[in-house]
């Protein structure tokens, strides 16, 4: 877990995360914010991203949720196809599950339903047309909602996938990855946009070396 010690500007905490999915269950519909929540701090996907998604792009051929987030075939200048592995026991991969559980649907319908595709018998929905995948700006809408409700200051979506680039940056440097990794993981097309996100640490950085060195005797 994040302590808050470690948060910079910009990146949420562990805490401001639990409450954004603590205000989820007073919602119509719990299931799919907290994919919505989780899609953007723990994959770093944006808005647009999420929309985008399909059933197929985090299921296997039997229809289990599988090890990763497909990302191949969407379309955008800015961010590039990837994949985005999904840890087995991880709250993403539990929300993603629940939100498939809480409508029915083909391969090819949208993980993340709008309003009107909620609406009716689900038996009576299935396969149909009315399934309608949300608009980014109604993603973001839901965040921005998320966030007045729980009292949590947050730039939409920006915050959240900034939260994911930097968390990962700093598990990659305690596992051996490098800038590279973060890089395919976050979809910039250059490594520069990833070490401006990581740069941004600088603050974290300092506050690790105060902690660790302030105040220390100059002799054994």
């Amino acid at each position: 877990m994040v302590s808050e010690y470690w948060a910079i500007e910009g990146m949420l905490s562990e805490r401001q995360i639990s409450r954004l999915l603590a205000a989820c269950a007073d919602t119509r519909y719990p299931a799919r914010n907290r994919a919505i929540v989780l899609l953007a701090t723990d994959a770093g996907l944006t808005p647009k991203e999420i929309a985008w998604l399909k059933r197929y792009s985090v299921q296997i051929d039997d229809g289990l949720v599988g090890d990763h987030i497909s990302l191949a075939g969407k379309q955008g200048k800015r961010l590039t196809q990837r994949r985005i592995p999904l840890a087995r026991n991880g709250r993403l991969r539990k929300a993603i599950i629940d939100c498939l559980a809480s409508f029915p649907g083909t391969a090819h319908d949208p993980l993340i339903v709008s309003e009107r595709g909620l609406e009716g018998d689900p038996d009576e929905l299935q396969g149909l047309q009315v399934f309608q995948e949300m608009r980014p700006t109604s993603i973001g809408y839901v965040l921005w909602k998320l966030a007045d409700r729980a009292k949590v200051n947050m730039d939409g979506g920006r915050d959240a996938r900034r939260t994911f680039i930097v968390r990962v940056g700093r598990e990659m440097r305690r596992v051996g990855g490098s800038p590279r990794d973060v890089q395919t993981l976050a979809g910039h097309r250059s490594l520069e946009s990833t070490q401006r996100l990581l740069e941004a640490d600088f603050a974290a950085q300092t506050r690790a070396i105060g902690s660790l060195f302030d105040g220390l005797p100059e002799q054994g």
